[in-house]
């Protein structure tokens, strides 16, 4: 693993790399850094605080003062940098300030511990103008349990994978250190009893797993390895197609297009994501590409559902009883019947920040979850939400009973 690492910075390869604990990549970077300096590069390395940021700069210092001595070349170690004479190279140290790296270009950047910058974005615009000159750029760091899936680094991360930034998405498991097996986790599992999130951001068998504190999830057991895959069958070959539009308002108009298989099993085969104004035009544009059969409308927008079934659509309001169409929901992932085309990146990363909203006790002041989810972001949900419903409509018994709906769904799946 280290080899590999050091194999793609040798090659000026820019990266964002969410890791586990304790894998020694910090080493790993103070050795790049040391090597960048030999060669008269200008090194900038920010660290949450002063203190991280100050280690890091030893490290790089016990690098060069324990290679052999046939290796070795002046340095002048200050409290907040090293500097090369013989190369004019220079490494510095930054903790995460509102100013960190202003006016500085740099070869090489690196953000260690990016997650837990107080003032990660900041620092990453600084450091842009020297990216794009065609600096290297490594941004290393654990997840935030605090902030599960949301902020700076949680973004670029996403963002990198998805091919938005040019840099590569990389990811180290917790299994990314030799001598780390299943006893190991049991153990470490154990001391972190009680913290379920501060484990799974720690120590995460998979990427999306480090991202997401469950504690306060609408779907905590949504997982990208296990809900985002390509279709099961052919929209063809499916038994009904079913859209959901949430209209936004001021946010995202979003539609989610599902397909229900022969067998059961639900697909999201499509998305139109688009903030701002949309016009009638384009949905109906979108919606005739997918051959729908039924589209369920968010009901508050009785004006736009009119509107689109004057322009042929066969419109109509949804079934917009929320705990039923979240138990809907939950019950799909829950039994592996709901996946997502991977493409469909804006369906895919709301599950992350889908949250049942929290309100304060005005006895105590503490703070409690309610059952309504917070509807920031959540355009694509309240879609699926009312797709779904239109789906599963036909497998339930009449008159609708909750408790019977899904136990029939459950025994049409079983006789499969």
């Amino acid at each position: 693993m280290l080899v590999e690492l050091a194999e793609s910075w040798g090659a000026r390869e820019s990266q964002v790399i969410l890791k586990a604990r304790q894998l020694g990549i910090s080493w790993l970077i103070a050795f790049l850094a040391a090597w960048k300096g030999r060669q008269g590069v200008q090194v900038g390395m920010i660290s949450a605080g002063q203190r991280e940021s100050r280690e890091l700069l030893r490290r790089v210092a016990y690098v060069e003062r324990h290679l052999p001595k046939a290796m070795r070349v002046p340095i002048i170690v200050n409290v907040d940098e090293i500097r090369y004479p013989s190369s004019d190279g220079m490494v510095m140290a930054f903790p995460s300030t509102e100013s960190a790296g202003i006016s500085y270009t740099f070869g090489l950047a690196v953000m260690d511990e990016a997650a837990f910058h107080p003032w990660g974005s900041a620092n990453y615009t600084a450091l842009r103008p020297t990216l794009s000159a065609g600096g290297q750029f490594i941004a290393l760091s654990t997840a935030d349990p605090a902030l599960g899936p949301s902020g700076f680094f949680h973004d670029l991360y996403w963002d990198s994978k998805a091919g938005r930034t040019g840099y590569s998405a990389v990811f180290l498991p917790w299994f990314g250190r030799p001598g780390r097996d299943s006893v190991w986790l049991a153990r470490e599992k154990a001391a972190f009893s009680g913290m379920p999130d501060e484990f799974d951001a720690y120590y995460p068998t998979t990427d999306d797993a480090a991202f997401v504190a469950r504690s306060g999830l609408v779907y905590p057991q949504f997982l990208h390895s296990r809900h985002v895959r390509p279709a099961p069958f052919r929209i063809g070959d499916a038994r009904r197609i079913v859209a959901g539009i949430d209209f936004g308002g001021g946010d995202p108009t979003a539609i989610v297009v599902l397909g229900l298989s022969a067998t059961h099993h639900v697909h999201q085969f499509a998305e139109f994501y688009k903030k701002g104004s949309v016009g009638v035009d384009q949905l109906v544009a979108f919606l005739g590409a997918w051959n729908v059969d039924t589209v369920v409308c968010d009901p508050s927008e009785p004006v736009a559902i009119a509107t689109l079934q004057g322009a042929g659509i066969n419109a109509i309001p949804a079934d917009n009883r929320r705990g039923e169409g979240l138990g809907s929901v939950a019950f799909l992932l829950d039994n592996d019947r709901l996946s997502i085309e991977p493409s469909l990146t804006n369906s895919i990363e709301e599950f992350r920040g889908y949250r049942w909203s929290e309100r304060i006790d005005p006895n105590d002041r503490e703070k409690y979850k309610t059952k309504t989810p917070v509807n920031n972001h959540a355009d694509a949900m309240d879609a699926r939400r009312y797709a779904v419903m239109e789906l599963l409509n036909v497998l339930r018994p009449q008159p609708y009973l909750p408790s019977r709906s899904l136990a029939g769904f459950a025994l049409a799946t079983e006789a499969e």
